[in-house]
This record gives C-alpha cells, structure tokens and sequence, in this order.
C-alpha cells in the first residue's frame, strides 16, 4: 500500500518562501519557484499551474 500524505503535508509543498525571498532567490513570488500551487480538503488534492504563468517556478524577466 502506498504512503498516502495528510492534507497538511500536501499543501506543504507549496514551499515557505515569502514573496520577498522568492524574488531574490529567482524565483516566482506566487509558487515558490514550484510552478504549481497545491491544495486539498478533506483527503481530495488539488495541483493548479501557477495563476502567474511563470517560466517552470522561475520569476518571469
């Protein structure tokens, strides 16, 4: 049986960075350099591209 993750651990995905340390890592403020923003509620999870159209997580020039 596969490891299933809690909810919790799959929206942990989303990365720590702040807007601001994003930016001076490179990366997209809004996914954290994922290029995906993740979400879930009640065991369903949700992967949604990144509203920002960034170029694979890296901030767009």
């Amino acid at each position: 049986m596969p490891h299933r993750m809690a909810d919790q651990q799959w929206e942990a995905q989303n990365g720590s960075l702040s807007p601001d340390e994003a930016r001076a890592r490179g990366l997209c403020w809004c996914c954290s350099g994922n290029g995906a923003l993740y979400s879930a509620h009640g065991g369903e999870r949700i992967t949604a591209p990144c509203p920002e159209r960034c170029d694979n997580g890296k901030a767009r020039r």
